[in-house]
């Protein structure tokens, strides 16, 4: 068996928002089957948007990049701009940030980044429902 380690704070993340923070509420939110806004990632490292702004896109890259180390789904593919919080569809920059997240953490996109995203946000939320009450992290 093999263990599990924890998110470390900070790593590759920038000074401030922290992966074991982001992993806490993106889990809470996916087995509730919710979309989270990057404020509310901030929040969870207690930082305002306007200090987390610069540091959200490497900072959940590497919550992606962390998760694929264990075989999970891109966990941020549930975190959307403010606007798209509602529905979990993103459009523009927000979809292209995570398109390029996708594939730097080593994932074909095809052809339809949306669809791409879709499929992702439900393997997030089948991922939190196979895990519920199952301790990730030591």
């Amino acid at each position: 068996m093999t263990e599990e380690r924890r998110p470390q704070p900070n790593q590759g993340t920038g000074e401030g928002l922290r992966l074991e923070a982001s992993f806490a509420l993106i889990r809470g939110a996916a087995e509730e089957r919710r979309f989270l806004s990057y404020g509310e990632v901030a929040a969870a490292s207690g930082l305002p948007w306007n200090a987390a702004r610069r540091r959200m896109d490497p900072h959940l890259f590497a919550l992606c990049r962390w998760a694929t180390e264990r075989g999970w789904p891109l966990l941020s593919a549930i975190v959307v701009d403010k606007h798209s919080v509602a529905h979990g569809a993103m459009r523009g920059r927000p979809l292209i940030g995570f398109a390029r997240a996708a594939e730097r953490a080593g994932r074909i996109i095809g052809g339809d980044a949306a669809a791409f995203l879709a499929e992702e946000q439900q393997r997030v939320f089948a991922w939190a429902e196979k895990e519920r009450g199952h301790v990730l992290y030591a």
